[in-house]
């Protein structure tokens, strides 16, 4: 059966690695990436593979609504070429950011890159992977979620900015937004990945100081990138982890989130104001709106 996946980050660390890998097992791939050089450097990697329409590439920045919407409407393209399903979205772009930074929507950048483009991505493909006889979505968090809080009245981080403070909420959003994904349809498996500590280039690029000093100590601990990517394809393809559905993953196993992941109205909540943030509704939500 041959499978079509998306991959978010898709240029470099563990999204280049999941989709070096995808493409090993026979999965065909729709890479996603917003840096031009790096993308005409896997175009000039992959010929073949974009030749035979095994690798498709797109060009764009999910860090604003618009953006959000554009990579979407490129990606349906390209499914609506393959028949119109779509059996695999992984979601591995993220930022870690110095300073405070608004994007083009005056959302907080690391809040709308890490978080709201999952929601909406994930929104917009819905249609897509309810066509698959075996749908799984898989985003990367991280286990800095453990150190973040939840704060009704500064969502965004947007009130005494911290990098580390905001990066870790990010993180924290997404195991709140795959458990209530869960919640509300169980047929798409979902799945929230501890990658653990990785060398990767995201502390690299957006910090300075102090942030970009610890992040370079701490990359040095860190696994290739290979590895976590590895287990993520083995999540995403393995009939074994069916049974993991919903589940946070680290090293391959399902493991225990942080206690505030597991409160329904902090799920609810983040989802709520995502919705309103991106003015998108799932069709799930659409449902429970019309019985009340």
């Amino acid at each position: 059966m041959k499978r079509l996946s998306v991959v978010t980050g898709a240029t470099a660390g563990i999204g280049y690695e999941v989709m070096v890998q995808l493409l090993d097992q026979g999965v065909s791939v729709i890479a996603v990436g917003r840096n031009i050089d790096k993308l005409n450097r896997i175009k000039e990697q992959f010929k073949e593979e974009i030749n035979t329409q095994k690798l498709t590439l797109i060009q764009g920045d999910l860090s604003y609504h618009q953006g959000c919407m554009d990579v979407s409407n490129k990606i349906i393209e390209v499914i609506n070429q393959f028949g119109g399903t779509l059996d695999l979205l992984i979601h591995v772009a993220g930022i870690v950011k110095s300073g405070y930074s608004e994007n083009r929507d005056h959302q907080e950048l690391t809040f709308a890159t890490n978080h709201l483009s999952v929601y909406l991505l994930t929104g917009k493909l819905y249609g897509f992977l309810k066509k698959s006889i075996d749908p799984r979505i898989l985003i990367v968090s991280s286990l800095s979620h453990y150190r973040a809080w939840f704060d009704k009245t500064n969502l965004q981080s947007k009130r005494c900015y911290n990098v580390l403070r905001g990066y870790q909420r990010s993180k924290l959003y997404n195991v709140l937004f795959s458990y209530r994904f869960h919640r509300m349809d169980k047929d798409i498996k979902i799945y929230a990945i501890d990658p653990g500590v990785v060398k990767t280039e995201i502390g690299d690029k957006n910090t300075k100081g102090l942030a970009l000093f610890v992040w370079k100590i701490r990359k040095k601990s860190g696994v290739d990138a290979k590895l976590p990517a590895q287990q993520m394809v083995q999540i995403a393809l393995d009939e074994k982890y069916i049974k993991d559905n919903g589940g946070y993953m680290k090293n391959g196993e399902s493991v225990k989130s942080s206690r505030i992941t597991y409160q329904i109205k902090k799920q609810d909540y983040l989802w709520k104001e995502s919705e309103k943030l991106t003015n998108f509704v799932y069709p799930f939500d659409e449902v429970s709106i019309e019985k009340s």
